[in-house]
C-alpha cells in the first residue's frame, strides 16, 4: 500500500503480543497452570463473564481513546480466561465468521504494567486458523462498538507461544468494530465541486473512476465529498477503516486500490499517512467517499516508490468504513 510514511500495509495483522508469543519476562502467577500447560494438556478457553480478577480491574469507559487502566492483581487470576463488558456496543453481535478491527492494549499482571501502547489493528478475519484460539472465543456475542476487559491466564498465554517456558497473565483492553470485506461509502451523494476526476456516487457499491488527465495539474490539493456519510467524525490522530484506490494524475494508472485485493479494507491512523491522504480523512465523516488530488509534495515528493515516479500528482478516492 502506498500511502503510509514508510511500510507497506496489507490488512496482514501483527496482533502485536497476541501473534508473536507475550513471553513476558515476569514469572507467571499461577505456577501450577503453567506446568499443567507444560506437559501437553490443553487450555480452556471458556470465558467467564466478570469473574473474581477482571471485577477486581478499573477501566475507563472512553471508546476509541487510550483507557485509563487499574489491573487485578495476578494472584486473583484462576484457570478460565474473564471478560467484562466496560462499553456495550449497539451493533450487531460479532460471530466466529465476522471481520473485525479493534484498538488493544495489553497489561502484563506479572509486572503490572502496560506491555503495548494502545493502538489499531486488523481488519481480523475470526475464522483464520492461524488466530489464537482465545481471541474469537472471548469476542463472539460482544456487539460491534464495545469496549471489553479480558484477562487471560498463563495457562492460556502458554498454548499459543512459541518457545516460552513461564509467562505471565494478561490483562488485554479491546475496542472492537465488526467490517464487512466489499464494505463501501453509504453517504449522500454530492455534486461534484471540481472536475479534474470523475468518481461514482452509488451508494453500496465500488467506485468507477475516471481521471481527466488532459487538464493541468493542481498546485494545491483539491477534496471532494463525493458522497457524504452521517456517520463519527474522523479526528487527527484516529484509527480509519477504508477502502481506497490511488492513481496517477498524469495517466490514470491505478497504482494501489483495496478493491482490487478483494474489497478488504485497511485500517491506519491518520498520523501514519502522507499527509494528504491524512488532510482528504480529517474532518470528514464515516460512511462517506471522498475524492482528493494532491501535488507531489504532499505525496512521495521527489521520491521513487516503484510504481509512484518521482514528482507524481496522486489521485486517491476513500470510502470512510470506520473511525477509532
Amino acid at each position: 500500500m502506498r500511502l503510509r510514511r514508510y511500510s507497506v500495509l496489507t490488512g496482514v495483522v501483527s496482533l502485536a503480543l497476541l501473534l508473536s508469543g507475550c513471553a513476558s519476562g515476569s514469572p507467571a502467577a499461577d505456577s501450577t497452570a503453567a506446568e499443567t500447560q507444560a506437559v501437553g494438556e490443553a487450555p480452556s478457553y471458556e470465558v467467564v463473564d466478570d469473574g473474581e480478577a477482571i471485577a477486581a480491574a478499573t477501566i475507563s469507559e472512553n471508546y476509541g481513546d487510550t483507557p485509563e487502566v487499574t489491573p487485578p492483581a495476578a494472584d486473583l487470576v484462576g484457570d478460565l480466561m474473564e471478560r467484562t463488558t466496560v462499553v456495550d456496543g449497539d451493533g450487531e453481535p460479532i460471530t466466529a465468521e465476522s471481520s473485525v478491527v479493534w484498538k488493544e492494549q495489553i497489561y502484563d499482571l506479572g509486572t503490572g504494567q502496560p506491555a503495548t501502547e494502545f493502538t489499531a489493528q486488523g481488519p481480523v478475519d475470526l475464522s483464520n486458523p492461524e488466530l489464537p484460539e482465545y481471541v474469537a472465543a472471548a469476542l463472539v456475542g460482544v456487539p460491534s462498538g464495545s469496549r471489553i476487559g479480558l484477562v487471560i491466564p498463563s495457562a492460556v498465554m502458554l498454548g499459543t507461544t512459541t518457545g516460552a517456558e513461564d509467562v505471565a497473565p494478561m490483562l488485554l483492553i479491546l475496542d472492537v468494530q465488526t467490517i464487512e470485506d466489499g464494505a463501501a461509502a453509504n453517504g449522500e451523494p454530492q455534486e461534484p465541486t471540481q472536475s479534474l476526476v470523475t468518481t461514482s456516487a452509488n451508494p453500496g457499491e465500488a467506485p468507477e473512476i475516471t481521471v481527466h488527465s488532459d487538464q493541468p495539474e493542481p498546485t494545491e490539493q483539491v477534496i471532494d465529498v463525493t458522497m457524504k456519510g452521517d456517520g463519527a467524525v474522523v479526528e487527527a490522530g484516529d484509527s480509519v477503516t477504508v477502502q481506497y484506490t490511488g492513481l496517477l494524475f498524469s495517466d490514470g494508472t491505478e497504482f494501489d486500490s483495496s478493491w482490487s485485493r478483494g474489497g478488504v479494507p485497511a485500517t491506519f491512523p491518520t498520523t501514519g499517512v502522507v499527509e494528504g491522504f491524512a488532510n482528504a480523512l480529517v474532518g470528514q465523516t464515516v460512511g462517506s467517499r471522498i475524492t482528493t488530488v494532491f501535488p507531489a509534495e504532499l505525496g512521495y515528493g521527489d521520491q521513487d516508490n516503484g510504481t509512484i515516479p518521482p514528482g507524481s500528482t496522486l489521485v486517491f478516492v476513500v470510502d470512510i468504513i470506520a473511525t477509532m
